[in-house]
Protein backbone atom coordinates (compact mmCIF):
# COMPACT_ATOMS: atom_id res chain seq x y z
CA UNK A 1 0.00 0.00 0.00
CA UNK A 2 1.31 3.41 -1.25
CA UNK A 3 0.24 6.67 0.74
CA UNK A 4 -0.10 9.28 -1.82
CA UNK A 5 -0.37 12.90 -0.23
CA UNK A 6 -1.07 16.33 -3.01
CA UNK A 7 -0.51 15.31 -6.47
CA UNK A 8 1.49 12.34 -6.25
CA UNK A 9 4.74 13.12 -7.16
CA UNK A 10 8.14 13.90 -5.31
CA UNK A 11 9.10 17.56 -4.62
CA UNK A 12 12.95 18.36 -5.58
CA UNK A 13 14.88 19.63 -2.33
CA UNK A 14 14.59 22.86 -3.93
CA UNK A 15 10.92 23.34 -4.24
CA UNK A 16 10.92 21.79 -0.71
CA UNK A 17 13.46 24.72 0.55
CA UNK A 18 11.62 27.19 -1.00
CA UNK A 19 8.08 25.54 0.78
CA UNK A 20 10.14 25.74 3.84
CA UNK A 21 11.85 29.62 3.27
CA UNK A 22 8.66 30.59 2.84
CA UNK A 23 6.74 29.15 5.54
CA UNK A 24 9.01 30.45 8.58
CA UNK A 25 9.79 33.82 7.21
CA UNK A 26 9.93 36.33 9.52
CA UNK A 27 6.95 39.24 8.67
CA UNK A 28 7.14 41.46 5.78
CA UNK A 29 6.54 44.88 8.24
CA UNK A 30 8.93 45.48 11.17
CA UNK A 31 5.92 45.73 13.53
CA UNK A 32 6.32 42.56 14.31
CA UNK A 33 9.89 43.11 15.94
CA UNK A 34 9.04 46.28 17.36
CA UNK A 35 6.44 45.30 19.03
CA UNK A 36 8.15 42.30 20.27
CA UNK A 37 10.96 44.43 21.62
CA UNK A 38 8.57 46.15 23.17
CA UNK A 39 7.27 43.73 25.20
CA UNK A 40 10.30 42.03 26.21
CA UNK A 41 11.41 45.30 27.45
CA UNK A 42 8.23 46.20 29.35
CA UNK A 43 8.73 42.74 30.82
CA UNK A 44 12.35 43.38 32.06
CA UNK A 45 11.42 46.68 33.36
CA UNK A 46 8.60 45.79 35.60
CA UNK A 47 10.40 43.10 36.85
CA UNK A 48 12.57 43.93 40.31
CA UNK A 49 15.53 42.27 41.53
CA UNK A 50 15.12 39.58 43.69
CA UNK A 51 16.28 36.98 46.48
CA UNK A 52 17.52 33.95 44.83
CA UNK A 53 15.00 31.80 47.19
CA UNK A 54 12.37 34.01 46.05
CA UNK A 55 12.25 32.15 42.96
CA UNK A 56 11.20 29.01 44.52
CA UNK A 57 8.22 29.61 46.61
CA UNK A 58 6.61 26.14 45.86
CA UNK A 59 9.84 24.49 47.23
CA UNK A 60 10.38 25.97 50.97
CA UNK A 61 7.52 23.45 52.76
CA UNK A 62 9.45 20.88 51.01
CA UNK A 63 12.57 22.24 52.31
CA UNK A 64 12.13 22.78 55.61
CA UNK A 65 10.44 19.57 56.00
CA UNK A 66 13.36 17.59 54.10
CA UNK A 67 15.92 20.00 56.77
CA UNK A 68 13.70 19.16 59.76
CA UNK A 69 13.55 15.11 59.01
CA UNK A 70 17.66 15.83 58.25
CA UNK A 71 17.83 16.80 61.82
CA UNK A 72 15.72 14.33 63.38
CA UNK A 73 17.81 11.44 61.85
CA UNK A 74 20.98 13.05 62.95
CA UNK A 75 19.77 13.66 66.40
CA UNK A 76 18.91 9.92 66.38
CA UNK A 77 22.14 8.53 64.98
CA UNK A 78 24.01 10.37 67.55
CA UNK A 79 21.50 9.53 70.61
CA UNK A 80 22.23 5.81 69.33
CA UNK A 81 25.83 6.31 68.93
CA UNK A 82 26.67 7.88 72.24
CA UNK A 83 24.31 5.03 73.98
CA UNK A 84 26.65 2.18 72.31
CA UNK A 85 29.40 3.55 73.07
CA UNK A 86 28.66 3.89 76.50
CA UNK A 87 27.63 0.20 76.59
CA UNK A 88 30.90 -1.01 74.89
CA UNK A 89 32.94 1.27 77.73
CA UNK A 90 30.53 -0.45 80.47
CA UNK A 91 31.42 -3.93 79.33
CA UNK A 92 35.39 -3.27 78.13
CA UNK A 93 35.69 -2.07 81.90
CA UNK A 94 33.76 -4.84 83.94
CA UNK A 95 32.73 -7.81 81.27
CA UNK A 96 29.64 -9.16 80.07
CA UNK A 97 26.55 -8.57 82.66
CA UNK A 98 26.56 -12.27 82.68
CA UNK A 99 29.49 -12.04 85.01
CA UNK A 100 28.55 -10.05 87.83
CA UNK A 101 30.83 -10.78 90.44
CA UNK A 102 29.78 -11.26 94.02
CA UNK A 103 30.18 -9.35 97.29
CA UNK A 104 32.85 -11.46 99.29
CA UNK A 105 35.15 -10.19 101.33
CA UNK A 106 38.84 -11.58 101.79
CA UNK A 107 40.22 -13.16 105.35
CA UNK A 108 41.69 -10.06 106.77
CA UNK A 109 38.18 -8.55 106.05
CA UNK A 110 39.65 -6.13 103.55
CA UNK A 111 37.67 -6.16 100.07
CA UNK A 112 39.02 -7.60 97.47
CA UNK A 113 39.21 -7.30 93.61
CA UNK A 114 35.58 -8.71 92.87
CA UNK A 115 34.01 -6.63 94.95
CA UNK A 116 35.40 -3.73 93.73
CA UNK A 117 33.84 -4.65 90.29
CA UNK A 118 30.85 -5.27 91.72
CA UNK A 119 30.98 -1.61 93.19
CA UNK A 120 31.60 -0.07 90.02
CA UNK A 121 29.40 -2.02 87.85
CA UNK A 122 26.63 -0.88 90.53
CA UNK A 123 27.70 2.91 90.53
CA UNK A 124 27.76 2.82 86.59
CA UNK A 125 24.74 0.97 85.88
CA UNK A 126 21.19 2.10 86.70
Amino acid sequence: MKIIRGDGRDMSDDEIQGALRDLYAPPADDSYWTTLERRIMQAVGTERAREWWSYFPGWVRLGVTAAVAAALIALLASWHTRDLQQRMAADRLLGPSSEIPLLTESERGEPNAEREATLRYLITHD
